[in-house]
């Protein structure tokens, strides 16, 4: 398989590990992947949702895949359940990961699909377009080593922790995975993944979870980011949801070097319900690209949208909202929310509500604002005796944490409040307050 056109050492690469790959079961839909992804070409400025961000440097580096690693690293949010499940540099540990504490929830490696029914799992990795925002998943689909299929089946009682860890020696390891979870109509979960890892090199990280919720299914999802400074993540999130469903989602952006984080949702049925949330911190030279779009596809249908965005030093955060509201959907509704706080001169937010309606009788409302610090609340502060650092950085804490407060996992927003106040001005004073 080549391209017409010259490729760039990245593509080339992509494209020698997909002729590496010893054939299974759905070689034909790898293949067929890899072809778009490779006709496409990495996105560049030019494509409408990568216009803040630049990949030319990326697009030089030639990757290979990374080597199968056993060490799981440890996570700061394994206290939220006894037993987490690792899935390092792509791969689970074990090779077979089976959780039998919960008739409620089973677990099998995607290779295991893969050689029981590849039929199946072909068809459930669902359809992928051509545009800009999803080339990532495209590829995804080609070089995915293996990852883990999460069927929920009743309430589970206790959250599910999955551990992402890339392990490496080397600079310029890619490391591909995948998750699906199905949650059946009734169930109920709670699924946690963190991506973590790096080791100090130049990591490329590009993973896929799907979520699909049937009729009135419940899930409430998180995933966390918080590898080194050296690691490029693109992340996609897939979920789709039958009627009567309900789905919480958590997106905390605290680390990595250029974060990418896609999430594609679309509400098939009436009494759909998308509640999504996006913690989005910039510090150092990092860089956080957050792309949402929701997609109404029947009547009386919700979704709601809240970001808070921060941004210090010379980092860039982008958070990219979009909604459509399909013909003949009567009584959906849709609210769109960005808070943006602005530490640095040198910094930047990006914020882009976006609402596409193609319907009457509903219900929709977007907004986004970006500033620095409230003169007035510091002033309410400073008059109280407080000083002045520590006023600005209580009010800091307080801009970010009002979205942690629909967590319904106390260890997770515990750990996760940690985690952030470690990356925000004052730290042991904001300790010292909590």
């Amino acid at each position: 398989m080549s391209a017409a056109r010259d490729k760039d050492a990245a593509l080339r690469s992509f494209e020698a590990a997909w002729h590496a790959r010893p054939g299974d079961g759905i070689a034909a839909t790898r293949a067929e992947a890899m072809r778009r992804f490779l006709a496409l070409g990495l996105p560049s400025p030019r494509d409408e949702s990568w216009r803040h961000t630049n990949l030319r440097a990326l697009a030089g580096r030639p990757f290979a895949d990374a080597e199968p690693a056993t060490p799981m690293r440890a996570s700061w949010l394994a206290g939220i359940c006894a037993a987490p499940i690792a899935i390092v540099n792509g791969r689970p540990l074990p090779a077979a990961p089976a959780r039998t504490d919960d008739p409620a929830l089973s677990i099998e490696s995607l290779r295991a699909s893969i050689d029981r029914d590849p039929a199946s799992l072909a068809a459930r990795l669902g359809s992928i377009g051509e545009t800009e925002s999803e080339r990532w998943a495209l590829l995804n689909r080609a070089l995915f080593v293996d990852g883990l299929h999460v069927r929920v089946t009743g309430r589970v009682a206790a959250p599910l922790l999955i551990v992402h860890s890339a392990e490496t020696a080397r600079d310029d390891a890619a490391v591909h995975s995948r998750v699906i979870v199905d949650v059946a109509a009734g169930a109920q979960a709670t699924i946690v993944e963190h991506h973590l890892g790096g080791d100090g090199h130049a990591t490329l990280v590009n993973h896929t979870t799907q979520l699909h919720l049937a009729p009135g299914a419940s899930a409430e999802h998180y995933r966390v980011f918080s590898s080194d400074a050296h690691t490029t993540h693109f992340d996609a999130l897939e979920i789709t949801q039958a009627a009567d469903s309900r789905c919480r989602q958590f997106t905390i952006a605290l680390g990595g070097a250029l974060l990418r984080a896609n999430l594609s949702g679309r509400l098939d049925a009436a009494g759909a319900e998308h509640d999504s949330y996006s913690l989005l911190v910039g510090h150092g030279a990092r860089q956080v690209d957050c792309v949402n779009a929701i997609v109404h596809a029947a009547s009386r249908t919700t979704s709601r949208q809240t970001a808070r965005a921060l941004a210090a030093g010379t980092s860039r955060v982008v958070f990219n909202s979009r909604v459509r509201v399909e013909a003949g959907t009567a009584g959906a509704q849709s609210n769109q929310s960005c808070r943006g706080l602005l530490l640095s001169p040198t910094a930047e937010i990006d914020t882009r509500p976006q609402l596409e309606i193609l319907a009457d009788d509903v219900k929709c409302a977007h907004g986004a604002t970006t500033g620095r610090l409230d003169p007035n609340m510091l002033f309410y502060l400073l008059a109280r005796g407080i000083d002045r650092a520590a006023a600005q950085t209580l009010l800091i804490y307080a801009f970010l944490d009002d979205l942690l407060t629909g967590m319904s996992i106390p260890g997770a927003r515990h750990a996760i409040e940690e985690a952030l106040i470690a990356e925000l001005p004052g730290a042991d004073l904001l300790r010292a307050y909590r």
